[in-house]
């Protein structure tokens, strides 16, 4: 049997959708199918589907799945999902794959999508892998009817907002070559320029290099601050990516919290000495404006032409773009060139705490990946022996080591 979603014109198959057939609305609460908001849900309980839209039905339009790769399939073509409902456990694809792959993807419809986990795991590692992965909020099971529906509301409520927002900028961009908020190059002159950069470097065998930058959690500053906070902060921001580039690099802006810098004549290891100086001059001090006070980090995300697949600017913002978004999904703060096209499963990332030994082996396996969370602990752990070094081998290392110390206290 196959179910036709309703407004898709393609035929999914029969994945145990619950029709909401029957159920009278309150004519206050009730909304036409045109008009709802619509929600997917992925859980592999058909109780817990039709307690979701017993709660949900009057004011959400519900599609239902079984697994996280049909959900999946099904978020890739439908572009008017608002909402994405979750469970952790499921065939096929888990709840911590789905929002990995939908903070990586490359539309950014899909990579922006509140995600709401609901689960009976009620542990605190469940809790921080959700949102390392990209979580936007997190419920117990048994769920709670009042808090569901709060919570739905305002996450489609700010979702709407996100695209309207996106659609304005995305407007403004097509008018002008220059941001009105920040003052830096839109969208459109970036790409525009990227163009020239890109048929100059090819004419003289010279590099150039894209870089995506992103302020790490801007949806969760934004709906906690508000409008006019967050606007100051894509201005300071602004004025750091521009102290921090050179003349002939082009900085600019080309979403809501999203920047871009073109780095002519720049390879890998230059882009990469940029995008460092860019990070360090966000991450030294906080944002400030009268009585708040607010720190900040980017995620960085590169490609350099004749490096890297591609060799248009559309084709290498695309793997800068990717680069950037698993760079936030590993925590953020960090500068993503390396990464491989795919996440790395969650629970191939979450181990026990290694020894020196182990962690020396895995980085020789190219496992460098798994040690991120354990990288301050194994650097304390190698301090007596480099302060033992530099006092027996007269190494001059002493203020480096103090420095070190500090660094590390300050991340733990």
């Amino acid at each position: 049997m196959d179910t036709q979603t309703p407004g898709a014109g393609k035929t999914m198959p029969d994945t145990d959708i619950q029709p909401n057939q029957g159920m009278s609305l309150k004519p206050e609460t009730a909304a036409s199918a045109a008009e709802k908001v619509r929600v997917l849900v992925a859980d592999d309980s058909r109780v817990i589907r039709k307690a979701i839209s017993k709660i949900l039905s009057n004011e959400f339009e519900l599609i239902e799945f079984g697994d996280g790769e049909s959900a999946w399939d099904h978020l890739l073509y439908d572009g008017s999902i608002e909402v994405l409902i979750s469970d952790i456990e499921m065939p096929k694809l888990d709840g911590y794959s789905l929002i990995c792959r939908v903070r990586a993807a490359d539309a950014e419809r899909i990579r922006n999508i509140p995600i709401i986990i609901i689960t009976g795991a009620d542990d605190e590692l469940t809790r921080e892998r959700a949102f390392a992965c990209g979580a936007t909020d997190f419920i117990i099971k048994p769920i709670d009817g009042v808090q569901l529906l709060a919570r739905t509301r305002a996450h489609a409520k700010l979702d709407q907002t996100t695209r309207k927002l996106e659609e304005t900028s995305t407007a403004l961009e097509e008018q002008t070559a220059v941001d009105p908020l920040t003052q830096l190059h839109s969208r459109r002159y970036f790409m525009q320029r990227g163009v020239q950069d890109i048929a100059h470097a090819k004419r003289h065998n010279s590099d150039v290099s894209i870089i995506r930058i992103d302020i790490d959690n801007f949806r969760s500053l934004y709906k906690k601050y508000g409008d006019q906070v967050c606007d100051q902060i894509l201005i300071w921001l602004a004025k750091r990516l521009t102290a921090s580039s050179r003349t002939e690099d082009t900085v600019a802006r080309t979403g809501g919290g999203e920047f871009a810098i073109l780095a002519p004549s720049s390879g890998r290891m230059e882009a990469a000495v940029l995008c460092e100086r860019a990070r360090a001059a966000v991450n030294a001090e906080p944002y400030k404006n009268e009585d708040v006070t607010i720190p900040l980090t980017i995620s960085l995300g590169l490609a350099t032409l004749g490096r890297d697949p591609g060799d248009t600017i559309e084709e290498l913002l695309v793997v800068a773009e990717q680069r950037m978004t698993l760079a936030k999904a590993a925590g953020g703060n960090r500068l993503g060139v390396s990464y491989q096209e795919e996440a790395p499963k969650p629970e191939e990332s979450v181990i026990e705490q290694p020894d020196l030994e182990t962690a020396l082996k895995m980085l020789g396996a190219d496992e460098g990946g798994k040690l991120v969370p354990f990288l301050p602990d194994l650097v304390m752990r190698c301090l007596p022996l480099l302060e033992f070094c530099n006092k027996k081998l007269d190494l001059g290392l002493g203020f480096a080591i103090e420095s070190l110390k500090e660094k590390i206290a300050d991340m733990r």
